[in-house]
């Protein structure tokens, strides 16, 4: 292509006299120098999406030595093709988007063949900077598309917080990092760190002047700073991810006294409230003092309708404080305190199932009614809708809302059936030995019926690549209420795994649950999303896993993620070639030992007491 010189990003006032802008906000210096009212300065996004068709021509008919006047000699109807060319000089809105018809409308042109033309010049090349790249990677993947988001780019022009200074800086530190996980350039790890560092000090600059601070350019600031270290890391969530939501969490509850608290932003305290749960549960942490605090700001403050959220939050305290306790002090098999940790656990999983049964049919508030819907076999593509069906809910905070609690009672019976098999003696003082078979096998079936309404409410909550036009239709009838549509991302892919590593789930459900997190990385870059597909395990059998089924000093099989069963596709492969990615190499997993190891480490343990 030809270069025409870097875009000036001044105002208009400055680039029609040919001067130099400073740029200052809100007036450039010169504009207030002859009096004149500064028309503003152009943004990023207007720079990538200009038109500049017809500077280009101009400049490359220069540089090649092709006139503007038609060849009168060449054909008798050249007077026609020049009247043609008069009237086509101004293209339509539609030519302007088509090159192609745009192009065909120009009369043919002769070369010059003077001395200075006579050796054809190659054009020069015009590139984006490594910036523009990564703010349209961002904006391709982590905004168009989702749900709740515009579903093209130039929607978004009119948009303020992609305007924003500290956000762009946000914007190129995601696309920066996103690029460098799937092309392992190591340069753009260290461009993606200059940018977080200053959308960090972009942010506690706004910060510091409440006044003037913008709220939701903030917010997105502060969220997008806990996803880029998904992005960046492969395992636990970092500490840095804990600290950026409890920052988003504190500095939201200081606006909720306001009166007439809109709707929108208590949901978005609750969203945040729930979204903080899953990074202390996988560190094995209780939740800060701070929660408590919050949890009271949403139980006094919000809607009728947003209670079941309340209730979700209560239940998750009590299994995050159990799960501290389990990962903190012993438990040993026959003491009356294991029996008790049984039967709090019981406890925790009679609640969510009545939580369940209560809202799944609008018993309490119609909003939180869940429909399936099946269409007939072949018409999604069978790794991005599990089993032909898609949950329609009210909106996608209430998606949100049911995710959470599976993922909750996954996690309980996960427990539960760890205790049936380390804890036997403590077991049989809670259930009686004739029953103990008929209970594990409940808690199994409950799993596999909850794994699977997990993977189902997928598309909901992300759009896998191959869903076409025809496709998104029948999805998107749950729409509304999503906030930022990357915002429950980081979330799905733990639910995600553990649907596929939940106990006594079916091997399809592992597979499946494998392929979407290895197309997740494949689409947006986030290297957790590649490390938590690398911990399931596809056992031969019908039993998925990562690690917590025990060996039985049985030969375990493990399948390689590019070799999947007749009928099922790999995502990566069958993903459309614009959308196809560095390739992925997942290593082999290694077996990891449930029992003696594990047991071992628990009796190594003290034990105290727990309230």
């Amino acid at each position: 292509m030809v270069y025409c010189g870097k875009a000036s990003q001044g105002c208009q006032n400055c680039r029609t006299r040919r001067i130099k802008c400073d740029k200052i906000q809100p007036q450039c210096t010169q504009c207030i120098r002859v009096g004149k009212s500064c028309p503003g300065y152009r943004d990023q996004l207007s720079l990538m999406f200009r038109d500049e068709s017809t500077k280009v021509i101009q400049k490359a008919h220069a540089q090649w030595g092709i006139s503007d006047l038609p060849d009168s000699a060449d054909s008798p109807s050249s007077s026609s093709s020049s009247s043609s060319s008069s009237t086509s000089s101004t293209p339509s809105p539609k030519s302007v988007v088509s090159s192609r018809s745009y192009f065909s409308e120009r009369p043919r042109f002769k070369l010059s063949t003077s001395p200075e033309h006579s050796r054809t010049r190659l054009p020069k090349e015009i590139y984006a900077t490594k910036d523009d790249q990564a703010i349209q990677f961002y904006v391709e993947h982590y905004v168009v598309g989702h749900p709740d988001e515009p579903t093209a780019a130039h929607e978004l022009r009119m948009v303020e917080w992609i305007h924003a200074p500290e956000f762009r800086d946000m914007m190129a530190a995601v696309g920066l990092a996103s690029m460098s996980n799937l092309t392992g350039n190591k340069a753009l790890v260290t461009m993606a760190r200059q940018k977080y560092g200053l959308a960090l000090q972009h942010t506690a600059s706004s910060i510091a002047n409440p006044q003037a601070m913008n709220l939701d350019i903030s917010l997105r600031t502060v969220i997008m700073l806990a996803i880029y270290e998904v992005i960046r890391n492969k395992g636990r969530p970092t500490e840095a991810v804990r600290t950026h939501l409890m920052g988003a969490t504190a500095l939201l509850s200081n606006f909720l006294c306001i009166p007439n608290l809109p709707q929108d932003l208590m949901r978005g305290f609750l969203q945040l409230c729930l979204a903080l749960l899953n990074p202390f549960y996988v560190g094995n942490l209780a939740l800060p003092p701070a929660y408590s605090g919050w949890f009271d700001l949403c139980n006094r403050l919000a809607a009728p309708s947003d209670k079941p959220a309340v209730e979700i939050l209560d239940i998750a305290t009590r299994l995050l404080k159990l799960n501290a306790y389990l990962n903190n002090y012993a438990l040993i098999d026959g003491r009356p305190k294991t029996s008790q940790i049984i039967r709090s656990a019981l406890a925790i999983d009679a609640e969510l199932d009545a939580w369940e049964r209560q809202h799944s049919q609008g018993s309490v508030s119609s909003i939180w009614t869940v429909l399936e819907e099946r269409c007939a076999p072949g018409f999604f593509p069978s790794d991005a809708v599990f089993e032909d069906s898609y949950h329609v809910y009210a909106d996608h905070w209430v998606a949100r809302g049911w995710n959470h609690q599976r993922w909750l009672r996954l996690l309980t019976c996960r427990l539960l059936i760890e205790f049936s098999d380390r804890y036997p003696l403590s077991c049989a003082q809670v259930f009686s030995p004739a029953n103990m078979a008929a209970e594990q096998q409940n808690i199994l079936a409950t799993i596999r019926r909850v794994a699977r309404d997990l993977l189902v409410s997928i598309p909901t909550h992300y759009r896998h690549p191959r869903l076409e036009r025809q496709h998104r239709d029948y999805i998107d009838m749950t729409s509304g209420g999503a906030g930022m549509g990357v915002v429950g991302l980081p979330n799905l892919l733990f639910q995600i795994q553990v649907a596929g590593s939940a106990p006594g789930v079916p091997r399809h459900f592992t597979l499946f649950a494998r392929n979407m997190l290895e197309t997740i990385f494949a689409d947006t870059g986030m290297l957790q999303a590649r490390g938590l597909a690398e911990t399931l395990v596809v056992v031969d059998g019908g039993v998925g896993g990562s690690g917590n089924n025990k060996n039985n000093n049985n030969e375990v099989k493990q399948e390689r993620a590019d070799t999947p069963p007749e009928g099922v596709l790999t995502s990566i492969e069958s993903l459309p070639s614009s959308r196809k990615k560095a390739p992925i190499v997942v290593p082999q997993p290694q077996t990891q030992l449930a029992g003696g190891q594990q047991l071992l480490w628990y009796h190594e343990r003290p034990e105290e007491s727990y309230s």
